[in-house]
């Protein structure tokens, strides 16, 4: 076998094992070639493939790892029939660890481009390659701006095919890019519009509002290209912008009204037609005079936007007042539960010290003759008031008790009225036990020291009686002196209020936080 057929046979071995990834046949292969493999890197098929450009195109990592440690960079770049260099193909396919092999060693390989000068960053775009498009621009991230021979770049064409998140990474590196135009005067936005992604089209026009009434070399503006493609909501959303031309003639003599008389019939140019008539478009021929029925129409539709705008705003005003209502509501009903349990507790308090006191008598009972277990100082005066006393204090107590554990009233002003009640009882049991403590220190004292038991009743009658004016003021104040404030407080909300909420507001009058005490 002469060494040109040896030759030929270990060329397609050598294919053979980068195809089937097998990275163990082709160290053997490599091997056997000597100590420069040189010759081997630079072979290509029919396809003008090298060794490397297989390994790139198929994803074969490692292999493509073992043969790129004896390429150069010449090899990397060589170009197969489909115009396309080892890098190119892989940011293409989206092979990003291949990627980032190669820019980890050759950064430049972002700007070589094919025949049509199409960047490796264009075409992985195009193909919605998020990954590979950030390691690029990380590399390098003046390739953004590489055009091809048309003059596009990857956001026109992302732009057209609606590939969001391509188009916020590109324009996130670098906002510029948004107003460049290609050989038809075209800048993204009018690629964007012929699509039917208005995401793609608000975040252009959020990127640079200016290139909204941008025209290319027909005079088109994207009013005219959307319309002329029949995209009722991109057309609509162009609209809601006040900046835009809607009347813009492009070098056909046409506006974008004049396009969409020309449009198919069906819904898409019916909702085109009446948005167009909405902002105020004309044809052509009518631009630059004044349609009075246009004029009226547009000042209804304005009015009747400012319309929907103030009840949409009264709306959330209203459910943000009656939000507030309920908040006040829940608080007031939680401080009404706790004065309830507080009562309670309280009652039940009452009630042991009231019933304890009239079994723990100083001077005891009688322990023998006729009257065993009355009391040594029964005969007192003082006694007799104490007993008295203590009783009214023991059995009001009770009754509260047995109140609290047997009615339950879910609505406020009920446990309002309840708490009410068994306030005033509570007030009579406390008058009782202080009036009880006060009688029989009179026996506890002696007579020798009845001074002490005066003094005593000197220094807690005021501060209970005190104490009872005080809360008959605040009882009183709360229930007959708020009406009037209440009054002015409703009539003076009326007027600064809006209709559509001032029934709330006026429900919430009764939990006005003004009140620093709030009395039962």
């Amino acid at each position: 076998m002469d060494s040109r057929s040896l030759s030929f046979i270990t060329h397609q071995s050598f294919f053979s094992a980068v195809r089937s990834d097998d990275l163990e046949s082709l160290k053997t292969l490599i091997q056997n070639e000597g100590p420069d493999p040189s010759s081997l890197m630079a072979l290509q098929n029919g396809a003008k493939e090298t060794a490397l450009y297989i390994a790139a195109e198929n994803n074969f990592l490692e292999v493509f790892r073992y043969l790129l440690s004896f390429c150069g960079l010449e090899t990397v770049m060589v170009r197969a029939k489909s115009d396309m260099n080892a890098f190119h193909v892989a940011a293409a396919k989206g092979h990003l660890g291949i990627v980032n092999e190669l820019l980890g060693k050759w950064p430049e390989l972002c700007k070589i481009c094919n025949s049509s000068n199409t960047s490796p960053l264009y075409s992985a775009a195009v193909q919605g390659h998020l990954d590979v498009v950030n390691a690029i621009l990380d590399a390098d991230a003046s390739s953004i701006r590489i055009v091809r021979k048309n003059g596009k770049t990857a956001l026109h064409t992302t732009g057209r095919y609606g590939q969001l998140d391509i188009v916020k990474a590109l324009i996130e590196r670098d906002p510029g890019i948004v107003s460049i135009k290609d050989k038809k005067g075209q800048t993204a936005l009018h690629m964007a519009v012929k699509g039917q992604n208005t995401c793609v089209v608000d975040e252009l026009l959020e990127a640079d509002h200016s290139i909204l009434n941008e025209r290319d070399k027909k005079g088109n503006t994207a009013v005219h290209m959307a319309t002329r493609k029949s995209r009722s909501e991109i057309v609509t959303l162009l609209l809601a912008y006040r900046s835009v031309d809607v009347n813009a003639i492009n070098n056909q003599r046409e506006t974008a009204m004049d396009i969409a008389d020309k449009l198919q019939y069906g819904t898409s140019a019916l909702e085109i037609k009446e948005a167009l008539l909405e902002a105020g478009a004309k044809h052509a021929r009518h631009v630059g005079q004044v349609d009075e029925a246009m004029e009226l129409k547009r000042t209804v539709s304005d009015i009747k936007h400012e319309v929907h705008s103030q009840l949409l705003q009264n709306e959330t005003t209203r459910r943000r007042v009656s939000g507030i209502a309920k908040e006040l509501k829940k608080i007031h009903r939680e401080a009404v539960q706790n004065t309830i349990n507080s009562v309670t507790v309280v009652a039940v308090l009452v009630a042991s010290i009231a019933f304890l006191a009239l079994f723990n008598l100083p001077g005891q009972y009688l322990s023998d003759g006729p009257e065993v277990g009355k009391a040594r100082i029964a005969d007192t005066v003082a006694f007799r008031v104490f007993c008295l006393l203590d009783a009214t204090a023991l059995f009001i107590s009770l009754s509260v008790v047995v109140v609290q554990i047997t009615l339950v009233a879910w609505d406020t002003r009920a446990q309002k009225q309840v708490v009410s009640v068994v306030n005033k009882l509570m007030w009579a049991a406390c008058i009782s036990t202080c009036g009880a403590f006060l009688s029989i220190s009179f026996v506890v004292v002696g007579k020798k020291s009845s001074w002490m038991a005066t003094t005593i009743t000197v220094l807690g009658a005021p501060i209970l009686v005190g104490t009872l004016i005080s809360l008959c003021y605040f009882v009183f104040r709360q229930h007959f002196g708020g009406d009037s404030q209440r009054r002015i407080r409703r009539a003076s909300g009326s007027k600064s209020f809006s209709w559509s909420y001032s029934v709330n507001v006026s429900d919430s009058d009764e939990y006005n936080s003004d009140e620093k005490i709030y009395a039962l």
